[in-house]
């Protein structure tokens, strides 16, 4: 089944008043990436370098992700107790891709050590790579349309 394409605020308010996540849900949802920008720069502030305040921003979009997602680490399966942004772990980094750091889709839900792990360690040997592989051409495709 192909994801119901959203271009604009009536669709996407209309999908979200009926308890779906268009942010979260790629594989139900597209959202015109403009409209998916904008709608994160609402919700959590501008995050690219040098404009805003970027810890409050990260605060709200990491709290914003721990209410999103359910609390366990998407490698070990193990629940997570209480809230913690260490849970919150970019697939593509904040540095490297500022413009991404806020899209709900480039986050997984990990433990201290899996985060690590991703980060530090041997990536393609994690449960997780396979998945995170089809997210970072998904999000490397959309977000090169808003640099032509």
């Amino acid at each position: 089944m192909e994801p119901i394409l959203l271009t604009d605020r009536e669709e996407y308010q209309f999908v979200t008043d009926r308890g779906f996540c268009p942010l979260l849900d790629y594989k139900r949802f597209t959202m015109d990436i403009r409209l998916r920008v904008e709608i994160q720069r609402e919700l959590f502030g501008y995050c690219v370098f040098g404009r805003g305040n970027i810890p409050q921003a990260n605060e709200r979009f990491f709290r914003w992700i721990w209410e999103h997602k359910p609390h366990q680490c998407e490698e070990t399966l193990r629940p997570l107790s209480s809230y913690s942004a260490v849970y919150c772990s970019h697939i593509l980094t904040r540095g490297s891709r500022p413009e991404m750091a806020h899209d709900p889709r480039n986050i997984n839900i990990l433990c201290f050590e899996m985060h690590n792990r991703w980060e530090n360690g041997d990536r393609k040997n994690m449960r997780i790579y396979p998945g995170n592989v089809k997210v970072i051409e998904l999000l490397k495709k959309e977000y090169q349309i808003l640099k032509l």
